[in-house]
């Protein structure tokens, strides 16, 4: 395995780490605001996790001081540079603390290897963050220390972005279900009506793809079946609501979904859920997914 990605893996593994993930995961859930500010630090009113959008301002900004810094080396009058990288310094550790809430509220949901590798994540940040800050107070070794700062913020950035791509933190978990329904041209026979439970969600399959399919009387709704949250079977969870406003909630990290549009009402989840359209003939149910709301 190449030696980039052997390290990046390693905190996954230091199950020692548990006892701080967890009293971390207990003290964020405990101290984030919940509802509309919760939803707010996910990301969910962009439908895109805010975390990592987040995160382009204290690691741009640093660099951007970094390069200035280079130059007031470099360059003959360098040192007229010193304030223009100061204020970015300071701009790093301001967007220091929206983009750690953001983080902290999506590290309450992730799994265990997870946690580990996040909390090494912000470790790292931390230690960005202190050094971004000395440097505001430092006049001798400023430039040292945002330096230093810069390197740690980067370092830790990577490890993010290796925890978001490798381990699929933040990650849509149900895209690949369309491609594995088929086309969605054509309706798939998903079985008689009558074996589907009155009102208790089941699973059913077009294809390789599951479905979270739930009878009330006569009518059949269905959405795809893995939570784009974090994968979770949603035909686990609990049905609300009535009608077209009905939802089903993620049995493993609370995100609710509507059914008739896939959407995103409650929990972690940012992507929407690939919705899935019905209809009965013969007393057959017939589904084809036809993709996330647009």
């Amino acid at each position: 395995m190449p030696l980039i990605s052997t390290l990046f893996d390693a905190p996954s593994r230091w199950t020692a780490l548990d006892p701080v993930a967890q009293r971390a995961k207990d003290v964020a859930d405990r101290l984030l605001p919940g509802g509309r500010v919760r939803a707010l630090l996910h990301g969910r009113p962009a439908g895109h996790p805010a975390h990592p959008a987040l995160a382009q301002l204290p690691v741009g900004t640093s660099v951007s001081a970094l390069l200035l810094d280079t130059v007031s080396v470099l360059a003959p009058g360098g040192r007229a540079l010193e304030p223009a990288a100061r204020g970015l310094a300071a701009v790093s550790v301001a967007s220091v603390v929206p983009t750690a809430l953001a983080g902290w509220a999506d590290y309450v949901d992730l799994h265990p290897d997870q946690q580990r590798t996040a909390i090494v994540h912000a470790a790292g940040n931390a230690v960005a963050a202190t050094l971004w800050t000395a440097s505001l107070l430092s006049r001798r070794h400023a430039r040292l220390l945002r330096s230093a700062g810069t390197v740690a913020a980067g370092t830790a950035g990577a490890l993010g972005g290796h925890l978001a791509y490798r381990w699929a933190a933040g990650a849509n978990h149900a895209e690949h279900l369309v491609h594995l329904a088929g086309d969605g041209q054509e309706f798939s026979d998903i079985g008689p009506l009558a074996d589907l439970p009155d009102g208790e969600p089941a699973q059913r399959w077009i294809g390789n793809a599951p479905l979270c399919v739930l009878r009330r009387g006569g009518r059949v709704q269905a959405l795809t079946d893995t939570c784009t949250h974090l994968g979770g079977p949603l035909h686990e969870g609990e049905v609300k609501g009535s009608g077209d406003d009905t939802t089903i909630t993620c049995p493993w990290h609370a995100s609710e979904f509507r059914f008739g549009d896939g959407t995103v009402h409650g929990g972690p989840a940012t992507a929407p859920q690939p919705t899935v359209e019905t209809k009965v003939d013969g007393g057959r149910v017939l589904a084809r997914v036809v993709g996330p709301p647009l």
